[in-house]
């Protein structure tokens, strides 16, 4: 209901609304994914059991994180992922053997807390230049004091400790406090790296908001709207459906798609042009949607050219999903791979043939060439890629799905629609 008080005077007032509105409709409202504390709850569960071992693994008798990512595959919590990115507003240890401590952003809301009984919270010490100015070096000294003192009551402030991403005023000071410090962002990789069952949950329903955002661009895509239009046809649906932020803006059109990496722009979409975009989008709960499709605008037959770099990229793709086992050698797989994408691609291939889909993109990738050790576990997530641009061509396309492997095979998690004029289908 809308109330319009004063409106009897005959001036001109803003309306205002006794119940808030929402952007979303109900319907859409309604297919929002909810974020389940019990989920949350079980995903930590898990990552702390990964965390210590990988921290044995790695010889380190703690972890102190700063990355807002590796904080919240500890502690289930997060407040202002992208601000904290830029700005160490917190941080977490956790240790080995004991229970971990989140020193959380000052002015927090109190409820805000890990769902994990036995993560304790504590007020950060924030030294960031923003906020602090010259004081920045005098703060960080009070970090790195309170962190030095819990590191001495738990016994292990000569061990080595783990550190995945500080500034530099946050690693000096942790130096000059005499801790050994050692790189903590491998172990946690890792650690991330083979999901439990809350997890999977988790990511399937980010994937299922990000396919109905997909939906809906694919739905609404017309001659004479922009790039940057397009784009916001998809990051509004996937916001109200609980999507927290995306990662890139990675869409372009007509000409724009060949290279790719090219963002959105005021570029005016033309009828028989393709639309290529990449999700990349941290959706409910955190995890990451990771999902690229190709759409040919308006009504148009698709020009033989565009059928071809189309059935190349399934067929790459299809390839790809083949080779993920279980047992299966990063390097290994990478080569075989290589060998299968047809040479006019390799000059502007994607950096990544899959790389691991979590909280973020992240360990491990299988890449063309310069490969690293490991092997793909069941449990693992990957987003498979492939883009197909031929240098001097006019147009190029990208499609990617996100997967799941178990043991009995692997399982496709996104299924938002496919153009059918350009697959033939």
């Amino acid at each position: 209901m809308i109330s319009t008080p004063g409106a009897s005077s005959g001036r001109a007032t803003r309306p205002r609304y006794d119940v808030p509105r929402s952007v979303a409709p109900a319907r859409t409202r309604e297919a929002q994914p909810e974020v389940d504390a019990a989920l949350v709850r079980g995903a930590v569960e898990h990552a702390l059991v990964r965390t210590r071992d990988a921290l044995h693994r790695h010889d380190l008798a703690a972890a102190l994180l700063v990355d807002p990512v590796n904080i919240r595959y500890a502690s289930g919590t997060s407040t202002m992922p992208v601000w904290t990115m830029h700005v160490i507003d917190r941080y977490m240890l956790v240790p080995a053997e004991g229970e971990p401590i989140l020193w959380e952003y000052a002015s927090a809301p109190a409820e805000l807390v890990s769902p994990h009984p036995h993560v304790e919270t504590r007020t950060a010490t924030s030294w960031s230049v923003f906020g602090s100015a010259e004081r920045a070096q005098g703060r960080a000294e009070r970090f790195a004091a309170e962190v030095a003192d819990v590191l001495q009551e738990r016994g292990v402030r000569d061990a080595r400790i783990g550190v995945d991403r500080l500034d530099t005023y946050g690693f000096l000071a942790l130096q000059e406090a005499g801790l050994h410090l050692e790189p903590a962002q491998l172990a946690i990789e890792q650690a991330r790296a083979t999901k439990g069952t809350a997890e999977i949950e988790l990511i399937r329903r980010s994937v299922r908001a990000c396919d109905a955002a997909v939906t809906h661009l694919h739905e609404a895509l017309r001659p004479g709207m922009t790039e940057n239009e397009a784009w916001a046809l998809f990051t509004g649906r996937a916001f109200a459906l609980g999507g927290e932020y995306v990662e890139a803006r990675l869409l372009s059109s007509g000409p724009r798609t060949n290279p790719w990496f090219r963002e959105a722009s005021d570029r005016r979409i033309d009828s028989g042009d393709l639309v290529s975009f990449d999700t990349d989008l941290i959706g409910p709960a955190g995890y990451l949607a990771d999902v690229s499709r190709t759409y040919l605008v308006d009504c148009t037959k698709p020009t033989a050219r565009q059928q071809r770099l189309y059935a190349d990229a399934e067929a790459f793709l299809e390839e790809i999903t083949g080779e993920l086992t279980p047992g299966a050698a990063f390097d290994e797989v990478g080569e075989r791979l290589s060998s299968r994408l047809p040479r006019a691609y390799h000059p502007q291939r994607y950096p990544f043939i899959a790389h691991g889909s979590g909280l973020s993109d992240e360990y491990p990738v299988i890449v063309f060439e310069d490969h690293h050790a490991g092997q793909i576990e069941a449990g693992m997530v990957f987003s498979v890629e492939a883009y197909l641009g031929v240098e001097g061509e006019a147009e190029g396309l990208k499609l990617e799905e996100q997967v799941l492997v178990t043991e009995g095979g692997v399982e496709l998690l996104s299924h938002a629609p496919h153009d059918e004029r350009l697959s033939g289908v």
